[in-house]
């Protein structure tokens, strides 16, 4: 056997036992210098209304539930204008956030595709709740 093959083929064997030894299957680990407040985070029961968020699509403004110190609900009190395109794209961009909220137990959440106004107006709402209810 040549030296050429011999690496290609430890080479190989590598990858294969890299690729079938699950580790991607394990969790990844948190980014350097993020943001891991929300895992520790007590929120302090009771019902909490963000600030309101205006950019040109108009102001949004989240209200926040907290029961037992677990965020149950997240509400618009406003969001976008009456403008047909922003009905549209809060039609399915608010609901997503409040789930992925309510699953985060955070305003830590990813933006919402297509919702390029919504979703940070909306999170920033969220958060400003959030930040009232932190014990």
């Amino acid at each position: 056997m040549t030296t050429k093959t011999l690496i290609w083929t430890t080479a190989s064997v590598s990858l294969l036992a890299a690729c079938s030894s699950g580790a991607a299957d394990e969790p990844a680990a948190p980014a350097a210098g993020g943001d891991d407040t929300a895992a520790s985070a007590t929120y302090a029961d009771g019902v909490y209304v963000g600030p309101r968020v205006t950019n040109i699509k108009g102001g949004y403004q989240a209200q926040v539930t907290i029961e037992g110190g677990v965020i149950t609900a997240v509400d618009p009190v406003e969001a976008g204008t009456q403008d047909p395109e922003s009905l549209q794209v809060n039609s399915f961009a608010v609901p997503e956030l409040e789930a992925r909220v309510l699953a985060a137990q955070s305003a830590n959440v990813d933006e919402v595709s297509g919702a390029s106004f919504t979703s940070p107006a909306y999170i920033e709402s969220i958060a400003g709740a959030l930040d009232e209810a932190q014990q």
